[in-house]
């Protein structure tokens, strides 16, 4: 690459000497008379970025050109040579500071310009390096931090992405997708995709997608074996390079569970209403119309049995009328908490003999470990028990087990609130229940049959309680092994 140069030389010889030098040299030379018209050159878009002025020159002189090269608004690189007769140093300094970055004594040696000149040359090419590798470093940092906005963003999606190398390895997996696809979020990279979806049914073989030469195909994800069903759509798109060779994929996977069973869902309530409520009318009614066709002797000797069933089915039905008219209310108002001082063991303890009393022929043994330190909460008595009934409650209504086992242990946490910890032995819950169970008319039951008491509207309601007081509440489980719910509240102080 030709290098421009620009001189400025009030002596007609000198500049004509200089002139015929550089351009033997191999440099492109535009040439000045005076510092003015220098000074119009070098604001110019194409300025040459080496220049040699001479220090005295009419209109403007050499150290007030370097002065305004370096205060121009927006800096260029230039490299300047000054030449003078001038070799005190004061003088060299004086002109050092004007903000030329050499300076030649006249007469010069031909000899040492050309190597002047070829080191300015030299250190204006390596700027321009160094220039360029910032734009590049500042580029890559805007991509890198664009890439981790949308991989924030990536994470943060509901739907499950997954991207692949060429030998269809994970490269990338999502929160969703390791929720979705059952993932260790610390082991995913570079699983194979067989082994990921090993455990899934597809409705399109592994092998043929792999095999597929389509940019995308759509096929459906479902997991066997389970009498709750998980529904995946996958969009799959391949990327290929320009031979139209595999390079990569991107899985796209998004759970239509719910949107495939939307009417279940919704139209759900409409399904399990009759049923949860035709179940105890239906007895009331049997019962009834059993009483008037039994002479008064015989209805004399079933009445309490009768009455008892009446007495259990109006009770039933009072339980759902008032969950359901409980749940409308906390779903339109906002749950104010009552911090009061409460014994745990105390109302844990009358939750048990409660939950007790709506199973009675379940054989359960529900058991407390409330630690000393742990003993009391700020929080209401009444919505403490809610709490604990329902968590007790659903424990024994979901038992799959002889002898149902449900704990309650309670330790300090940090921050001054409290732990609990009920935890079962029952049938677990599907890990993609883990966010639904808390939602309204949500039961994990496979038909809608009335058979299992309530509408699936506790969890979302004690939630909403716990909330109240400022605490949070997970689940976890294993299927077939039992649940765990762990909620915190305010300790009393």
């Amino acid at each position: 690459m030709i290098v421009k140069v620009l001189i400025a030389e009030d002596d007609r010889l000198n500049r004509r000497l200089l002139e015929v030098s550089l351009t033997d040299w191999g440099y492109e030379v535009t040439a000045t008379a005076d510092g003015t018209e220098a000074w119009e050159v070098l604001q110019g878009d194409d300025a040459p970025p080496l220049a040699i002025l001479d220090w005295m020159m009419p209109g403007m002189d050499g150290p007030e050109v370097c002065r305004r090269v370096r205060e121009m608004s927006e800096p260029r690189l230039t490299y300047i040579i000054l030449l003078t007769v001038k070799d005190e140093v004061q003088d060299v300094v004086a002109g050092l500071e004007a903000g030329a970055d050499d300076y030649m004594i006249k007469p010069f040696d031909p000899l040492e310009l050309r190597t002047r000149v070829g080191v300015g040359s030299r250190i204006l090419s390596l700027q321009q390096k160094l220039v360029d590798r910032a734009r590049e470093m500042e580029t890559m940092r805007a991509r890198i931090a664009e890439q981790e906005r949308f991989s924030r963003a990536v994470s943060q999606m509901s739907d499950a992405i997954v991207t692949l190398d060429e030998q269809w390895r994970l490269t990338t997996a999502n929160r969703a997708a390791c929720r979705l696809l059952n993932l260790d979020a610390d082991e995913w990279l570079e699983l194979p995709l067989d082994d990921v979806l090993a455990p899934f049914v597809l409705s399109v073989p592994l092998s043929e997608l792999r095999a597929g030469t389509e940019h995308m195909s759509m096929f459906e994800i479902s997991r066997p074996g389970t009498h709750l069903p998980l529904l995946l759509d996958a969009r799959l798109t391949r990327v290929s390079d320009a031979s139209d060779r595999f390079q990569s994929a991107v899985l796209v996977i998004r759970d239509v569970t719910d949107e495939r069973m939307l009417r279940h869902v919704q139209a759900g309530f409409m399904t399990a209403a009759p049923h949860k409520l035709v179940t105890p009318v239906s007895l009331l009614h049997g019962y009834l119309g059993l009483t008037r066709h039994l002479e008064p002797d015989e209805l004399l000797k079933e009445w309490p049995r009768i009455s008892e069933v009446w007495d259990q089915e109006l009770r039933n039905l009072n339980d759902l009328v008032q969950k359901l008219l409980d749940f409308e209310h906390l779903s339109e108002l906002e749950l104010e908490a009552d911090p009061r001082p409460v014994d745990i063991a105390a109302v844990a303890q009358g939750a048990i003999e409660r939950v007790r009393g709506r199973y009675p022929d379940q054989d359960a043994e529900l058991a407390l470990d409330v630690a000393p330190e742990a003993a009391r909460v700020s929080c209401s008595a009444e919505h403490l028990q809610f709490i604990l009934e329902e968590l007790f409650g659903n424990a024994l209504k979901f038992a799959d087990k002889q002898i149902s086992r449900v704990t309650l242990a309670v330790n300090a946490a940090d921050e001054g609130r409290v732990r609990f910890t009920v935890t079962d032995n029952g049938p677990g819950i599907p890990h993609e229940y883990y966010d639904r169970v808390f939602d309204g008319f949500v039961q994990i039951e496979e038909h809608v049959t009335g058979q299992i008491p309530g509408w699936g509207v506790g969890l979302r309601m004690v939630r909403d309680v716990v909330s109240a007081y400022g605490g949070d509440i997970d689940v976890a489980s294993h299927l077939g092994e039992g649940t765990s719910f762990t909620f915190t509240l305010p300790a009393a102080t």
